[in-house]
């Protein structure tokens, strides 16, 4: 029977599948005319049907003494595909509010720091990923930034990237530099600059073209030129001190930042 493996591939079992296209194929019919043409014993078949009514891809109704069974329209197969998307939403909150307790289990290995190492531009946006992952709301995230060379890698996504963290209450520090007035001026902006702060240093005095973020137990250095490539550092003691160097840089950044 044709469109059994694109049913399948929909999230039907091939049975249900058999079933429902049986029911599309012979319009209102009682269950045993069904369970024929799908070659489905009979008393499965009505387990069957009622799964697909469950699924809303199939009805049933009176006509005299006997129950008819019709399908639905195959617009309605969206729905799985809805339905799928609200479950892997679900999961993906799920695991987030669990994320950082799980992280915490490794804390039982011992204080030996773990280095990742990720390549290429989706190595980058992994990165960029966890640190909205795994941070919590109310967190503060501290970043030093080649603005330029990272809208030369995402264009679009540090405004994604700010969004995020932004409604899931996440704060921001932000160290940056650029060269384009547009670009700074934007940064600057009170548009940009809900829940996180941003300071502004010439590139001369910043001409590096790798970034770096602090948040939580992990340093995240990604590199946004040449060769992309970046690591995560999980260690409490590294993430402590790389924020006392920012605070410091930040003070530093203050001065810079009015005198522009």
């Amino acid at each position: 029977m044709e469109f059994i493996q694109e049913l399948m591939s929909l999230g039907l079992k091939d049975k249900q599948a058999s079933v429902y296209l049986s029911c599309l194929q012979l319009g209102p019919s009682p269950a045993q005319y069904i369970a024929k043409k799908a070659d489905v014993v009979r008393a499965t078949t009505y387990v069957i049907l009622e799964e697909l009514m469950a699924m809303g891809l199939v009805t049933k109704y009176k006509e005299g003494k006997k129950t008819m069974f019709s399908a639905e329209a195959p617009r309605q197969l969206m729905r799985l595909l809805e339905k799928e998307e609200e479950v892997i939403e679900q999961r993906q909150k799920d695991l987030e509010q669990i994320l950082p307790e799980l992280q915490m289990l490794t804390k039982a290995l011992g204080d030996k720091p773990s280095v990742r190492y990720f390549e290429g531009k989706e190595g980058l946006a992994a990165i960029r990923r966890d640190l909205v992952m795994y941070s919590r709301p109310e967190d503060t995230i501290y970043n030093f930034t080649p603005a330029d060379h990272l809208v030369g890698v995402f264009p679009d996504d540090e405004h994604t990237n700010y969004v995020q963290r932004v409604a899931k209450g996440i704060k921001g520090k932000t160290i940056f530099s650029t060269t384009s007035e547009q670009l700074r001026k934007y940064w600057s902006s009170q548009e940009f600059s809900r829940h996180t702060e941003r300071r502004y240093v010439p590139h001369n005095k910043f001409p590096v073209p790798a970034g770096m973020t602090i948040y939580r137990d992990r340093v995240a250095i990604g590199s946004f030129t040449g060769k992309l490539f970046g690591v995560i550092i999980e260690s409490e003691q590294m993430a402590n001190m790389m924020r006392a160097l920012f605070d410091l840089a930040w003070e530093s950044a203050k001065g810079i930042d009015e005198k522009e």
